[in-house]
């Protein structure tokens, strides 16, 4: 199937090269975020010995009422690894492979960890995969802000990118996928969204990264274009 139209649950400057592209060649691009972010007022914590990242959302909102404190840096995912050098000058000790496999990935941070305090800036909505594997006394878990929904229509289109189990609950509220749609989740939290909506995945990024993301729709969507 050689794919007219495109939507993509990020913004215009995070969807990476591949799509540019396709946008450029003719094809129909859709990229929007369907959930929107507020801050949360912190909670005093204890300082702590590893603060975990697990997006760079969660840096930002946390370092807009805090100092980089003295302690080791973890996080989710090479992307999330070169975001936080970039905008916050932060060289992580740890970054957790095949962020898309949040699931084995926590237990792999874990073992990194072993006995040293951790905090997790997170949102309100978080998961809690990484940090549910850490005893209690062991970790602190600061909200930092909350994702809300914010549902548009979206014309129908072939593929659909969803970013993440947020933007696939918002996208629900409002839109249904027409029967030929093919849909690929960025990672297993969001392929699990997906699936709650009895929708099949086409294909479930590993690392969840742009640079992964432009690599599969080059080699396995794109070249259809070309035949």
């Amino acid at each position: 199937m050689t794919p007219k139209a495109i939507f993509i649950s990020r913004s215009r400057d995070q969807i990476g090269s591949a799509l540019r592209q396709f946008e450029a060649n003719g094809g129909e691009l859709y990229a929007q975020s369907l959930i929107t972010f507020e801050g949360v007022k912190m909670d005093e914590f204890s300082s702590c010995e590893v603060v975990f990242f697990s997006s760079i959302r969660a840096a930002s909102f946390f370092f807009q009422d805090h100092a980089k404190p003295n302690a080791l840096f973890a996080c989710a995912g090479a992307e999330t690894a070169r975001k936080l050098t970039d905008q916050f000058h932060i060289e992580c000790a740890y970054i957790a492979d095949e962020a898309g496999n949040p699931t084995q990935a926590a237990v792999e941070f874990k073992d990194w960890l072993k006995d040293r305090t951790a905090l997790f800036p997170m949102s309100e909505q978080s998961l809690r995969t990484y940090s549910s594997l850490i005893p209690r006394q062991q970790k602190t878990e600061l909200v930092v802000y909350r994702t809300l929904p914010n549902p548009i229509v979206i014309p129908p289109c072939d593929y659909y990118v969803f970013s993440s189990p947020s933007n696939v609950h918002a996208f629900f509220e409002i839109n249904v996928l027409p029967i030929h749609a093919r849909c690929i989740a960025w990672g297993q939290s969001t392929e699990t969204a997906l699936r709650g909506h009895q929708t099949p995945i086409y294909y479930s990024l590993k690392d969840g990264s742009t640079l992964e993301l432009d690599a599969y729709l080059q080699t396995h969507v794109f070249q259809t274009l070309e035949q």
